[in-house]
């Protein structure tokens, strides 16, 4: 299949390091019908030398100075050919299937309009450190989304139709213009899959604390409008999931509180509120410790295994083997 074309964004800055194995994961891809947009913000190093280096005419570079990746995104958008729209980071790697069984997914299930894969976390060595299992149909990806990634960015596929009726990448929601953007196509109705294989690495990058700190107040924002205006009711789910946003990016006490409330609800989903609530009686010292030593993640690994229980799953589907 190569009928239909794709253009692959990939806004890049400062990484000569990564570029080159970024570049070639994308010119290994058995689905040959793309093109990929190199938008460069100005780089102080070897970036462009080296992306212009490659002859292939199915790439083309732009060289933009510092006006940030959201307007980057947006100009990649709109110098875009292609009917669909994959995503690229610059230090990362895509499996050769990837945008195969991504096209031939969104083809055949005509009711999706956007779809990720699982994928492997790495190092700046590129080697292994985890395998990440995001959650796979739409109805576990929506419930999730206002206080998990459950979508990469960076993995996606989707229909150009789709970013330009939306309205694009939102300025104002700086470092977390990918979950603003998701949650926005969930308002908007547009349904969302991660196909369950690893056909892409994520390259960990250590950034500044500020970074992290601005993202986290960033994603509380978010969560907290697409709650506020896509739940009809202040019903049980809706203090689950508003107990759950306040775990992940805000206060364990207001986390508390609001699984608390959950109580007095019938059909609230008790594997997930207790999986979550007993863990808030501990405080927010021990738990923000839990978590920067990544043990969280680690029980969440020991349900799935031990129980064969997804705990993406809001429905308590089992594992597939």
């Amino acid at each position: 299949m190569t009928g239909k074309l794709i253009s692959i964004i990939m806004p890049v800055k400062d990484a000569e390091a990564y570029i080159k194995d970024s570049v070639e994961s994308i010119l290994s891809q058995k689905y040959g019908g793309f093109e990929l947009l190199i938008i460069d913000d100005g780089s102080g190093d070897r970036t462009a030398e080296i992306s212009e280096s490659y002859k292939d005419e199915r790439i083309k570079l732009y060289r933009r100075e510092n006006l940030g990746l959201i307007e980057q995104l947006n100009f990649g958008l709109s110098e875009s050919r292609g009917e669909y729209i994959a995503r690229m980071d610059a230090d990362d790697i895509a499996y050769p299937e990837k945008l195969l069984q991504q096209i031939d997914f969104l083809e055949k299930n005509k009711d999706i309009h956007l779809v990720g894969t699982n994928f492997e976390f790495i190092n700046e060595t590129g080697k292994t450190l985890m395998q990440k299992k995001l959650p796979e149909f739409h109805d576990d990806i929506e419930f999730m989304m206002p206080f998990i990634d459950s979508v990469l960015h960076s993995s996606i596929l989707t229909y150009k139709k789709v970013l330009v009726d939306s309205g694009g990448y939102d300025r104002n929601y700086s470092s977390v213009e990918d979950d603003e953007l998701f949650l926005r196509l969930l308002t908007f109705g547009y349904k969302m899959h991660n196909i369950q294989k690893t056909l892409y690495k994520y390259r960990l990058i250590e950034r500044p604390f500020e970074h992290y700190e601005n993202q986290n107040v960033n994603f509380y924002r978010c969560g907290i409008k697409y709650l506020e205006n896509s739940c009809k009711e202040k019903n049980g789910e809706y203090y689950l999931r508003l107990g759950l946003l306040e775990y992940y990016r805000g206060s364990i006490k207001s986390a508390r509180i609001n699984l608390l409330k959950c109580l007095k609800f019938k059909g609230i989903k008790k594997r997930m509120l207790f999986r979550y609530l007993p863990v808030t009686f501990l405080g927010s010292s021990i738990v923000n410790y839990l978590k920067k030593k990544k043990i969280t993640s680690k029980i969440n690994s020991f349900f799935n295994n031990k129980f064969k229980v997804d705990t993406y799953g809001i429905n308590g589907s089992k594992v597939k083997k």
